[in-house]
């Protein structure tokens, strides 16, 4: 059964997710530090239940390493 929260994310889900966690650890505050943690330990559809369940998140260390 495909996990239909996937389609909550406002991007879709690539290798660089790997690196946005990665900068969620670093920069991130610890609940941001813990979820990049997760991310990075989870299998594909928990990843997916990450990123569902904290779009807003995601897509703030994904701009902050867009911009950088």
């Amino acid at each position: 059964m495909k996990d239909n929260l996937v389609q909550l994310v406002l991007r879709p889900s690539n290798d660089n997710d790997y690196l946005h966690a990665a900068w969620m650890m670093e920069e991130g505050g610890s609940f941001a530090a813990a979820i990049g943690d997760a991310y990075i330990a989870a299998d594909p559809q928990n990843r997916a239940r990450l990123r569902a369940a904290f779009p807003d998140l995601f897509t703030q260390f994904y701009n902050k390493w867009v911009n950088k």
